[in-house]
This record gives C-alpha cells, structure tokens and sequence, in this order.
C-alpha cells in the first residue's frame, strides 16, 4: 500500500510553505488580512484542499474542518489561497469559496492588528455533531474508522490503492453498485455526478471491507434515512493498551446509531482498542447500563465518553448435569471468562459426543421446563450472561441424548 502513497515529507506544498518567512506571515497579520471561516462540508468532514490553485492539481489527504477560520493569502476567482488560524486540517493550501452556488467559506471580521506575534494556541479538534445539516440518501455511507481505502478509476481490479484521512462520522456518496474482489473485500462505486462524492471528485471504488488493509473491521457503514442521525461517541484507550492503528493513549472517536445496544458498543470498543476478557461499560450518569438497551436509552449524545473496564480472563469451571439422571452432575467445563456462550457450547459437545446442530445453551437447570426465550446468544460471553464460578449451565437438546451420549457415559 506505501507505495502508491506520497511521502509526507515529499509534498511540494509543504516545501512552499516551510519557505515562507516568518516576517511574511507576521506583516500579514499585523496589517489585518482578510479572513474567512469554513461553513461547508459539515456531512463530510470539511472541504477539499489541493496542493495548486488549479482544481486538478494534487488533492491533499486531509480536509479543512468545518467550523476552520483561515487568512486570506491570496484569492483568485472561486479559488482561495490560505493559511490556517484555527482548526484541523492542512495547514496551508488552496480550497473553492463556493461550489454550485453554495458558500464553502465566509468572510469574517478582519484579524486586529497585532504588535507582537504570539505564540499560537494549539488547535483543538472538536466533533462536530452529526445532526448539524444532517442528511443522508440512497448509496451513502458512514466512515467508522477514520480513513477510506479507494481504487482510482473505472476499474475495481486496479491494484493501485490510496488511503485517505477523513473524519468518523463523515459521509460518503456511492451509486451502491457493489464490487467483490477475489479476496474477499467488499467495494462500492463512488457517485461523481454531483462533484464531491466524500473520497475526492474522480470516479473510484472504496472499501466498504476488505483484507489486507490493516484495519480492524468495516471502514464505511450504510447510511439509511429511517435510522435517523447517527451519533459520535468517544472513548479513551486502556491505560496498557493501545488503538487498532497503533497510537498509544489519547481517545478515539466512534459513530453509533441511536438503536445501535450497548452490547454492540462492547463489540465497536473490542475492535478499537483490541480488547481481550470481559468488558463492563458505564453510562453517562455512571450507572452500569443493560446489554440490551440502545445509546439512546442510555442517555448517550453526540460527544459523550463512553467509560470502561475490562476484566482480565480468569480460569473458571460451570457444571453440566445430566439430561438423563435428575441430580447426577454429567461433568465439569473447565472455561475462560472470556468465553462465548459458542465456545462453551463447542466444548461441550466436543466432550461428551453431543451434535452442535442439536444443542441449545439455556438458562435454568436440566429436568426443569423452559420457555423458548430461555436460550443464551451464542455470540455473547458467558459472564455477560451472568454466569459465575461453579455455576450450572443447561442446555435444550434436539436430538437423542442418549443414544448420542452411550460412548462417553461408557468411558465415564
């Protein structure tokens, strides 16, 4: 993938700007340049810089965050060449003032002239919600993990691959024509009929997921307009952990729906952050919360931390008693906390001779009647589920048990 990616260090635009006097830039804003403030882009993240004032010179990686105030370096025409005040993005670059008649950026007060320059404060990157000019349509996606992967050109077979930055929650406009490479991977046709389409102007595929990328899930979610506005959750890294794409400490941001279950947001931070053993979350109240119940339930919006722990896997046994004999323990499974209900089941049934397709994990104790709902998800662990040290699991079975358990109660 590095080779198709230009070296940071080897941009043009960063040589133009690294020779730019610090003189220059002090008369510049002792005289009170012009400057604007960036109010388009807000379902993408921010807008488009390129390297030039042409709109077919090189597109950088990242975009100019909405909400940005810029210096007026020069303007050309619908073309601005600017100088970063405030925000993320490129420090330096050339964007469009409007697109389609709509304003990308807005004149504000001139900046005061100054008599010394100071130090400027480090920029802060705020989210901004979702909701604010929210809207979505058929073929949109969602980035989930900061960077979209997209093949250039018509063609999805392209070997070449680029990698761009762009803000989670950010939207991504595609025809919904799907591409499946032999791989495996699952890629989407970019909709350039309207300009922009949230991964540049040229025709392109991205990856919805694919191997190889390096990534720890999906990098787009589907879009639906039934859903409503998603939401833009953070969470900090574990102390002796770190993120998927290797930074250490800090928080990483993460997009949700409002009907998305705190069991799913145990799935969303596992991948993030890696996470192995049992995880417990907290509300925003700092009440435990229900695997079962939604963000929205719980009281989550736009910008809230989602706190944390996680238990470290510890040895455990559960006892299994015999559907055969009331009161006759059938035998003990040795597990890790960290086990899924599936594992368990595995186990089980690797054995005692059991079939998989005929057994059910369940609630309660053998001999007992259950009801239909007393059967555990298999994707969920078993201490989520409740369960604890010496604890007695159950199970519904389909088939014989006692024709299919005769060999192991034999060599019992």
């Amino acid at each position: 993938l590095k080779q198709f990616l230009p070296s940071p260090s080897a941009s043009p635009l960063r040589y133009r700007f690294a020779g730019r006097s610090r003189a220059h830039v002090s008369a510049s804003r002792a005289m009170g340049a012009q400057r604007w403030e960036v109010v388009g882009g807000a379902d993408k993240g921010g807008i488009l810089v390129r390297a030039g004032q042409a709109t077919t010179s090189e597109q950088l990686p990242d975009r100019l965050s909405t909400g940005a105030v810029v210096e007026e370096l020069q303007l050309a025409g619908e073309r601005l060449h600017y100088e970063k005040v405030s925000g993320t993005g490129p420090q330096t670059g050339w964007v469009s003032i409007s697109l389609k008649e709509k304003a990308l950026l807005v004149k504000v007060d001139a900046a005061a002239p100054a008599a010394a320059e100071a130090p400027a404060p480090a920029a802060v990157e705020v989210a901004a919600a979702p909701t604010e000019g929210w809207s979505v349509q058929e073929g949109d996606y969602y980035v989930t993990l900061g960077v979209v992967f997209k093949k250039p050109g018509s063609d999805p077979e392209t070997e070449k691959i680029l990698r761009l930055n762009r803000k989670v929650g950010a939207v991504v406009r595609t025809t919904g024509k799907i591409w499946k490479s032999p791989k495996g991977g699952i890629w989407v046709e970019l909709d350039t009929s309207h300009g922009d389409t949230g991964a540049g102007e040229k025709p392109g595929y991205v990856a919805v997921d694919a191997p190889g990328l390096g990534t720890p899930g999906p990098c787009l979610q589907k879009a639906f307009v039934e859903d409503g506005p998603p939401l833009l959750l953070r969470a900090a890294a574990p102390s002796d952990g770190k993120a998927w794409d290797g930074s250490v400490g800090g928080e990483k941001e993460f997009l949700v729906l409002q009907k998305t279950t705190m069991e799913e947001v145990k799935i969303v931070l596992g991948m993030l952050f890696g996470l192995s053993g049992s995880v417990s979350l907290v509300g925003p109240g700092g009440a435990a919360s229900s695997d079962s119940a939604s963000v929205r339930d719980v009281g989550f919006s736009t910008g809230d931390e989602v706190k944390f722990e996680v238990r470290g896997a510890k040895a455990m046994t559960l006892v299994v008693m015999s559907p055969l004999e009331e009161g006759v323990k059938l035998l003990d499974l040795h597990i890790q906390e960290d086990w899924t209900v599936a594992q368990v089941k595995a186990l089980l049934c690797e054995t005692t001779g059991l079939k998989k397709s005929s057994t059910m994990m369940a609630k309660g104790k053998m001999g007992q009647r259950v009801s239909e709902d007393a059967t555990l998800p298999e994707k969920k662990l078993v201490v989520d589920c409740g369960y604890k040290e010496g604890d007695e699991i159950a199970f519904i079975y389909l088939g014989d048990p006692a024709a299919d358990l005769e060999a192991f109660l034999a060599k019992k």
